[in-house]
């Protein structure tokens, strides 16, 4: 039996640990949204995440399940 972190009841979001240089990088993607009040508006971490998964989906194969990324005994 493989034990995976099971998301909480009304939680949407999750976090993911990456590297600060991995994060500036990964921003530098970002699209302007729109001017405020304080300053630009860019896409959030959680959009270009999602445009980088489509991405992935298109360009590569996938399994038919989804695998834990720590390691389990069989």
């Amino acid at each position: 039996m493989i034990n995976m972190a099971r998301r909480k009841i009304g939680n949407s979001h999750t976090t993911i640990c990456v590297t600060w240089e991995d994060k500036e990088l990964f921003r530098k993607f970002a699209q302007f949204v729109k001017k405020t009040r304080t300053g630009n508006l860019y896409e959030s971490d959680a959009v270009l995440f999602g445009k980088m998964l489509d991405f992935f989906k298109e360009n590569h194969a996938q399994g038919n399940k989804s695998n834990t990324t720590y390691p389990s005994r069989i």
